[in-house]
This record gives structure tokens, sequence and C-alpha cells, in this order.
């Protein structure tokens, strides 16, 4: 698929099927993951997390429910949820995994996967939350944010964007 094709279809899925990407499939993820930009090249202050468990999604969702009074599934029942984690305490974490999860998400369409950016969840919960125990990433990393990955259920729901443009010459 050419790039001009990957940029007009993707879009953000909220509706999966219970078919799981493979772990090719996934590793082709995570290569592209790779290959995204990391503020001052800090690659060793970033991890990726790869969460097929059922039950820690579950867990996810639950606590993200109790702690904000919503019942919306944050996870949309995907069948991965990609999870970025940094050790960095300023706001290149948030342009990291913005970085990295834009690769994912554009490597996601060129496969014909769906693909939604999971930031506000994740932030919701904070550096205290309890799925995070399960999540053994190394002292002194949390979750910043996460992608949800999974073949869509149905058909492809690509949206008209327009932002504001100002020109000067």
């Amino acid at each position: 698929m050419l790039f001009d094709e990957v940029i007009d279809k993707r879009y953000s899925e909220r509706k999966y099927s219970s078919k799981i990407p493979d772990d090719e499939s996934i590793e082709k993820l995570l290569e592209a993951a790779r290959k995204a930009p990391i503020a001052n090249g800090q690659y060793d202050m970033c991890r990726l997390t790869v969460v097929k468990d059922k039950n820690l999604m579950q867990d996810f969702v639950k606590e993200y429910q109790e702690k904000t009074g919503k019942s919306k599934d944050p996870l949309y029942q995907a069948p991965v949820f990609i999870i970025f984690s940094s050790s960095k305490d300023t706001s290149a974490r948030f342009e990291d995994a913005g970085c990295v999860i834009e690769n994912i998400s554009l490597k996601a369409t060129e496969m014909g996967l769906g693909s939604c950016y999971i930031r506000g969840s994740v932030n919701a919960l904070g550096k205290d939350a309890a799925y995070i125990k399960s999540l053994n990433l190394d002292e002194g990393f949390y979750p910043v944010s996460g992608v949800i990955v999974g073949y869509p259920d149905g058909e492809s729901s690509v949206r008209e964007h327009d932002i504001g443009t100002n020109y000067i010459n």
C-alpha cells in the first residue's frame, strides 16, 4: 500500500472482531514502533508492553470505570493493547509516545488492522493504578499512553478531517 493510501485509510477503530492478530503481525507493529523518533535518542527510557491477556485488559477497564464512574469500555474490546511506558519526567514522554503510537497505527492500517490511540484512560488511572503491577515494568517506568489493535468488525468509519491553516508568505 502506498503511503498516501495508508494516510487516507487511517482512522480510530472502536469496534473489533474477536480475531487476534498473530505474533508475526504484532512483531511488525513493534518494528514500526522502534523506528519512531524519541527525544534526545533516549530509547533506553522507553518500554513497550504487549497485552493480549483478556483478564488484565478487563482489570484495566474495571479500574477505569470505578475510578471515573463511566460505564464505557475504553479499550473497545480490542484483542491487543500495546502500552508505551517511560521513565522520563518531562513532557517529552508524551511526545515520544505520540511518535511511537502513530508509527504503530500507520503500520496497522497498512496491514489491514484497526487501531485507536488510548491516552485519556491511561492518564486517568495515573502512576499508582493497580493494573501497572501486572506489566512487569522496570523500576521508575510507568504507562504514558497506549494503542489498541485488532481486526475491524465491519466497515471502516474513515471521516474527513480539516485543520484550519494559516499561511504566512
